[in-house]
């Protein structure tokens, strides 16, 4: 059943980028005149395709270049303090953090007090950064945290969104980058 869907959803989209095509073939051709009666018409045609070629390019830049939704951003930081929590995370804590004892059930504890503040693009970039009332454990743990982010973000959200459940896969893909902006906002160095 899944495949069916698969081949069903692979069917529609090639469907969506052949009538993209073919739309765009269509405004890109000028009208031609066989007479001067048909010539001023056929200006008029052209000037109307213009006008609608520069809004339909205008909408494929608008539906490439969004920014990532509430959703996504939700989403993403579930998956990264999920990464953060499991047992994945450990070597890159270890190799990274070596000097400093960190305690893996209270840094738990912190990513799960975190996990529900996450909300919007402000809240998300916060998340990861250190205040200055935040203690030198709790600014160490950001740091951590901040750090698994980057290594989720490079190394395994290709293969949390492609055998995830998400539905708008390309979406995900196309944002990840955005997301890794946010997570590394505001610092020099991680390691």
């Amino acid at each position: 059943m899944r495949f069916l869907k698969t081949k069903i959803r692979l069917a529609q989209e090639a469907l969506q980028k052949k009538l993209l095509l073919e739309q765009q073939k269509a405004f890109t051709r000028p009208i031609k005149s066989s007479s001067q009666e048909d010539e001023s018409e056929a200006n008029v045609l052209n000037e109307q395709a213009k006008r609608l070629r520069a809004l339909y390019s205008d909408q494929i830049l608008a539906s490439t270049f969004t920014k990532p939704t509430k959703n996504m951003i939700v989403n993403y930081g579930k998956a990264i303090f999920s990464f953060a929590q499991s047992r994945l995370a450990k070597p890159y804590i270890q190799r990274n953090f070596q000097k400093e004892k960190i305690d893996r059930v209270s840094f738990n504890n912190f990513v799960d007090e975190l996990r529900p503040r996450i909300s919007g693009y402000k809240n998300f970039e916060s998340l990861f950064q250190a205040d200055e009332s935040d203690s030198e454990v709790m600014a160490l743990y950001r740091r951590v945290l901040k750090m698994l982010g980057v290594v989720f973000m490079k190394y395994f959200s290709v293969n949390w969104i492609i055998h995830g459940k998400t539905t708008h896969k390309q979406v995900y893909l196309r944002h990840r980058f955005a997301i890794l902006r946010r997570i590394t906002k505001g610092c020099d160095s991680l390691f």
